[in-house]
């Protein structure tokens, strides 16, 4: 599959972009742009083509799950998949109204800016794979930062869902 050479000039000029420091669910709303892009055009995850998959749409409980966690991760300055509850993305999402019958998370920090953090998402195989997945019909992200001082310590989260 060719990479879209759309996706890469989103990543760049959202890059350069006078606000490039986005947090909260304004920047999961960016994520979702840069993920229907690289899902119109099919991707390769870690060597394994992705064929085309139709658009994730945005949903307001998985971006509220993913704000909780995103703060959660900020207030601990770490980086994990369970919640300072132990909580995991299933407990989360179902707290925030979702019932699913798919639901996938994807993490990170340390990233400034949305076209960042999908560019890392999508040089990870795993994480590739989370976003092409045709399974997951819906998501929701945001971002958090830290809150004893550290510029640009900011903890991302995507929650990839498919309702029942």
């Amino acid at each position: 599959m060719s990479q879209l050479p759309s996706l890469l000039a989103f990543l760049v000029a959202a890059a350069n972009a006078q606000d490039a420091r986005p947090e909260g669910q304004e920047a999961g709303l960016s994520i979702l742009d840069g993920v229907n892009q690289a899902r119109a055009s099919g991707y390769v995850c870690g060597g394994a083509a992705y064929p085309p998959a139709p658009p994730l749409r945005w949903n307001q409980q998985l971006a509220a799950a993913a704000q909780e966690h995103s703060a959660d991760m900020a207030s601990r300055g770490k980086l994990d998949h369970a919640s300072s509850d132990g909580g995991t993305v299933r407990e989360r999402s179902q707290r925030a109204g979702y019932y699913w019958t798919r639901i996938g998370e994807n993490i990170a920090y340390g990233q400034w800016t949305p076209q960042e953090v999908l560019a890392t998402w999508l040089a990870s195989t795993a994480h590739c794979t989370n976003i092409m997945d045709r399974e997951f019909t819906e998501m929701g992200a945001a971002a958090s930062r830290t809150q004893d001082g550290r510029d640009g310590v900011i903890y991302w989260t995507q929650v990839l869902g498919r309702p029942r």
